[in-house]
């Protein structure tokens, strides 16, 4: 996502937390499925590049940063080189999700890839609840 789009293009940061309206909407529906937003949980972030140097630059700059990731090569039918940034332990809100979307909008943009989403696991107490 570039930054005329976030500036000019609809996307909006909403309260309490300020997310990306997106991500709030995703972290309701999250909540919906009766996952806390609140309680430690693994999440993931998703990057794809178009090239392995793209990628492997980016992979280098999580890594000098100490972020936990995957760099997995394209196989089968997938073209592209995708990163999976990891959260371990961490709940979503306040802070995690937010700033590791920032960081993942901003490697992307910086290393020519695109930010694809997140996703928050549910925790083995809500998969029993549920």
């Amino acid at each position: 996502m570039g930054f005329l789009t976030k500036v000019f293009g609809g996307r909006k940061r909403v309260e309490p937390h300020g997310l990306w309206s997106d991500d709030a909407e995703q972290l309701a529906a999250l909540a919906a499925r009766g996952g806390v937003p609140e309680a430690p949980r693994e999440s993931e972030f998703f990057l794809s590049f178009t090239s392995d140097v793209r990628a492997k630059a980016a992979a280098d700059e999580l890594r000098s940063a100490r972020v936990t990731h995957e760099l997995v090569e394209p196989s089968h039918d997938i073209p592209e080189w995708m990163i999976f940034v990891r959260r371990y332990n961490a709940p979503l809100v306040p802070n995690v999700l937010r700033d590791t979307v920032d960081l993942c909008e901003d490697i992307a943009a910086r290393h020519g890839g695109d930010y694809e989403g997140w996703a928050g696991l549910l925790t083995s107490e809500e998969k029993d609840a549920t």
